[in-house]
């Protein structure tokens, strides 16, 4: 199994594939072509056929400022090695091409280049064991709780990375029901995760967990929008 690191992540919503992964995508080719006067993206696939819905122009065209950027959508073309697949060119103050990367929003908000997915040679996991039998086995055998199998694997870095996803979270569920008004977009939805939370706190004591965690749920939902500032 790979590094948690990779399993919770922070970005923009609402999609891990199609927002968060071509926002660091984008940082990435930030980095890679810090002299680029402009760029262009082209959306392959999956990601040009849904990518409105889910603002994958939005956020790239966020992250991107001040630097200007033009989206091309393209999704009749499928690459070979995966539908999410993006091409950043990086052009000059004349509009020359000084560069260009390809890369894939692979799920979960995981980017891998053309490179990485060529790459079959075999890769060395974080977790050793792969099954949670194993684990627990493995546990029992060496007295530890299973925490300590996770920084044994991950290097105590790993809680300061952890404490800065949980603090993400709260804040998010924080912001959520503190809004009110309408959910961005053409449909006026109202916010509704401030109202559900005021009414899990008048329900009876065995109901109340259970009503609060839905409210959290949708605080975060209505939150995540990437565009509600």
């Amino acid at each position: 199994m790979d590094t948690l690191k990779e399993l919770f992540k922070i970005g923009a919503g609402p999609s891990s594939s199609h927002t968060i992964g071509p926002e660091r995508a984008t940082k990435r080719v930030k980095e890679k072509f810090p002299n680029a006067d402009s760029y262009i993206v082209e959306l392959w696939g999956s990601l040009a056929a849904t990518g409105k819905g889910h603002y994958t122009d939005k956020i790239i065209i966020e992250t991107f400022k001040p630097i200007p950027v033009e989206i091309v959508w393209m999704p009749e073309f499928v690459h070979e090695l995966h539908p999410n697949g993006m091409k950043f060119i990086a052009l000059d103050k004349d509009k020359k091409r000084i560069g260009e990367w390809i890369v894939f929003s692979v799920g979960g908000g995981t980017i891998r280049d053309y490179d990485e997915l060529m790459d079959k040679s075999p890769k060395k996991e974080i977790y050793p064991l792969n099954s949670m039998k194993e684990i627990i086995k493995w546990c029992k055998d060496n007295k530890k709780h299973l925490w300590q199998y996770v920084e044994e694997c991950e290097g105590p870095s790993i809680w300061q990375h952890l404490r800065y996803i949980d603090q993400a979270m709260t804040d998010a569920v924080k912001r959520g029901l503190e809004k009110s008004g309408d959910v961005p977009g053409p449909f006026k939805y109202p916010k509704r995760a401030r109202e559900m939370y005021e009414k899990a706190l008048s329900k009876r004591a065995s109901l109340i967990f259970t009503n609060k965690v839905f409210a959290y749920a949708l605080a975060v939902s209505e939150e995540m929008l990437v565009w509600d500032k």
